[in-house]
């Protein structure tokens, strides 16, 4: 379109203008103005008459398999952390009950893949930049860092460990971005990241239910979006589940994404490290940590003394400890002791006696007599508190005064009752059939 056509078309388009007033000043016109508007139109009658591009097809992104000769071309050897206990890039989980002391066992870890340190005895063959987001506040997690740095003598601020200032929400899409960001920029002057510590993941889930699945695949989705950009593995500090203390809390959708999980839980003065999953490789042995106060080298402004903290010291693992018994299995188990005090075994018909006598159960009925204490020794035996041969019973590893298991005597097929308590008097000897 020429311009003598573009005016032409303003001609056509343009208000029109009354006469002013004869008494009165002519009007003032922008020409530049008016030419602007004029432009602006044709542009729009030029992209109405242009012809509108189709889209085309969506580009598929690019998927390939590989083959037997290039998988097994070299071999390909983990690249450890912290040998035995976490890979470069995997995804991992610690969790426990309050008081655990789990985020001082998270800033152990942190500290020694920062500073290259052994883990515990443990080599970390690839040291780096730890970057720990501390969800439930800053308050007291300066003087545990001091303290670890003083105890292992490696007090030096230039050590690549930072924390962060306020906390996430994985959930939300911003917030996610702005983690990635900021440890990108530091990652820019100390080199790439090597861990990221989340502590803890109630705190940084975001708008969300940790117990609902979709919910919990959505942050999952976010925290491997982290991994992948950033190259690191990262570390989810979580509590341990309110009904059972030996889960993790929320969704089963984050144990089925771990590469690692470890539960840490108290066991007198002691914090046992205890391996419940391991995706790749066998599961490290437990270890064990006592809490030590060490010194900060700060003085309280107020009172004057010195300000602790406390640092995890290894010690030897403790055996398992095992389930206490409760209810009839309990009262079972007290018969049975005291039926074994002479001979070192009882027979299945003294001990249900002494055990009727123990109040197996509230009721007087026989019959729930009977019930409860065949499901007692089913229980027993299944749990391992109670060992058998033949009609034999006694607590496990316990022998009879000469120090030999009783010997096999025939199995009644019957009780005094006239019934066969389950899983119970229908015990054969080892190795023979129970047909």
């Amino acid at each position: 379109m020429s311009a003598a056509d573009t005016w032409a078309e303003y001609a056509e388009i343009a208000p029109r203008e009354e006469a002013p007033p004869a008494e009165g000043p002519p009007p003032v016109i922008d020409l530049d103005e008016i030419r602007r508007q004029v432009e602006a139109r044709a542009e729009t009658f030029r992209a109405a008459e242009k012809p509108q591009e189709q889209p085309g097809p969506a580009a598929v992104p690019t998927f390939r398999f590989v083959g037997l000769d290039e998988m097994l071309r070299e071999p390909r050897p983990p690249q450890w952390l912290v040998r035995g206990f976490l890979e470069a890039g995997n995804l991992g989980c610690l969790f426990g009950p309050s008081g655990s002391m789990k985020s001082f066992a998270a800033i152990d870890l942190g500290l020694c893949i920062a500073s290259g340190m052994a883990w515990h005895g443990n080599e970390v063959p690839r040291p780096g930049p730890v970057f720990y987001i501390a969800g439930e506040g800053l308050s007291g997690l300066s003087k545990r860092i001091r303290a670890w740095l003083i105890e292992h003598d490696k007090v030096d601020d230039r050590l690549p460990f930072f924390v962060a200032a306020q906390t996430v929400q994985f959930l939300d899409a911003v917030s996610a971005e702005a983690v990635t960001l900021a440890v990108a920029a530091l990652a820019e002057q100390h080199g790439a990241p090597a861990l990221v510590v989340i502590d803890t993941l109630a705190r940084c889930f975001g708008p969300g239910d940790e117990n609902s699945t979709s919910d919990m695949s959505r942050f999952i989705a976010a925290i491997d979006q982290l991994k992948a950009r950033l190259g690191c593995a990262v570390l989810l500090v979580h509590h341990s589940g309110l009904a059972d203390k030996d889960r993790s809390r929320g969704s089963s959708a984050l144990r089925a994404a771990l590469d690692w999980e470890f539960r840490l839980e108290a066991r007198d003065e002691t914090r046992v490290l205890h391996c419940t999953k391991s995706k790749d490789h066998p599961e490290p042995p437990d270890l064990a940590f006592e809490p030590e106060d060490v010194g900060c080298s700060w003085a309280d402004p107020e009172t004057g003394r010195e300000i602790t903290s406390v640092v995890l010291r290894r010690v030897e693992a403790p055996g398992k400890r095992p389930k206490g018994l409760t209810g009839a299995k309990s009262r079972a188990m007290d018969a049975l002791r005291t039926c074994c005090e002479v001979d070192g075994w009882a027979h299945i018909e003294i001990w249900r006696e002494a055990a009727y006598r123990n109040g197996i159960t509230p009721s007087d009925d026989q019959s729930a007599k009977r019930k409860a204490f065949g499901r007692a020794v089913a229980g027993l035996l299944e749990s391992g508190h109670v060992e058998t041969e033949s009609d034999r019973y006694w607590p496990a590893g316990q022998r009879d005064k000469a120090g030999h298991v009783p010997h096999l005597s025939p199995c009644p097929e019957r009780d005094i009752t006239g019934h066969t308590p389950k899983g119970v008097s229908r015990l054969s000897r080892p190795g023979e059939s129970d047909a």
